[in-house]
């Protein structure tokens, strides 16, 4: 007696094939936030890293914290040693290398076993292609994702022989914010330093719902921060961009906070701005 074989008719197949892309549909969203908040953790890990690094420095150098560069790159910082090469529209190899060399003789470096810290890990994963890639090319610093807060320098760029902060860590507040994400997304002064004010933005690149065009463009991301007192943390662009830290305003605007607060805290200011 012969036997016969059963095989899928076309129909059933493309019904099986619908199915598939129909778990997969549902199952990549799924994937895609679950690696977006393993990076996410990586890159909080980062930040206690860099501010513990900070605090240690500033146990070394008489309570001051490490100078957070301001309007260049022609003096040492946190990140990277003096006239580090400007990099805006190189992403080469040889620049690439040239920048960590920097990286590695900047003031931060010693209390840290690797300068990749200075990097987010999201960062680094979306500037693979696309408008993340150009963005990344036009950078002039790109050893580092972050970026310090100039309140420590009062806003303003400090005699020659001011080697570090202005003010020393145990006269500026606690919850004071040192560090956050940078934003990728500016239209000018794009990573030009690693020292900013805080409404000229932060990235929204973690749980975003599209790629911004520019900094005033709100797509509900987040951005990771790192205050006085060595926490990581992260917050909503929303939130950021409110009185009570950053103010309303976006750059070039002025700034227009509830100050003194965690994101202006220049103790040279009634407001904590400049």
């Amino acid at each position: 007696m012969c036997r016969t074989e059963e095989a899928f008719t076309l129909i059933e197949l493309l019904v099986v094939i619908a199915i598939i892309a129909i778990l997969a549909g549902m199952l990549l969203p799924a994937l895609s936030k679950a690696k977006d908040r393993a990076l996410l953790a990586n890159d909080l890990n980062n930040i206690r890293q860099i501010m513990l690094a900070s605090h240690m420095f500033a146990g070394d150098n008489d309570d001051y914290l490490p100078y957070p560069s301001w309007g260049g790159a022609d003096r040492d910082c946190w990140a990277h040693a003096a006239n580090i090469p400007d990099a805006a529209g190189n992403d080469s190899l040889p620049m690439m290398s040239n920048q960590v060399e920097f990286a590695k003789r900047g003031q931060l470096a010693p209390y840290l076993g690797d300068v990749k810290i200075f990097m987010c890990p999201k960062d680094e994963h979306d500037r693979s292609s696309g408008r993340k890639k150009q963005k990344f090319k036009e950078r002039s610093i790109k050893i580092t994702s972050y970026s310090w807060n100039g309140a420590i320098i009062a806003y303003q760029s400090q005699p020659p022989q001011t080697k570090t902060s202005k003010f020393r860590l145990g006269s500026l507040r606690p919850t004071g914010i040192l560090l956050w994400e940078a934003n990728e997304d500016m239209t000018a002064y794009n990573f030009n330093d690693v020292g900013n004010q805080p409404h000229e933005g932060i990235s929204q690149r973690h749980a975003a719902s599209r790629i911004a065009k520019d900094q005033t463009d709100v797509v509900g991301g987040i951005a990771t921060f790192g205050n006085l007192s060595g926490s990581a943390f992260a917050i909503k662009i929303s939130k950021w961009f409110s009185p009570d830290l950053a103010g309303k305003n976006i750059w070039p605007a002025t700034q227009n906070p509830k100050g003194p607060n965690d994101a202006w805290y220049n103790p040279d200011s009634k407001d904590g701005t400049f």
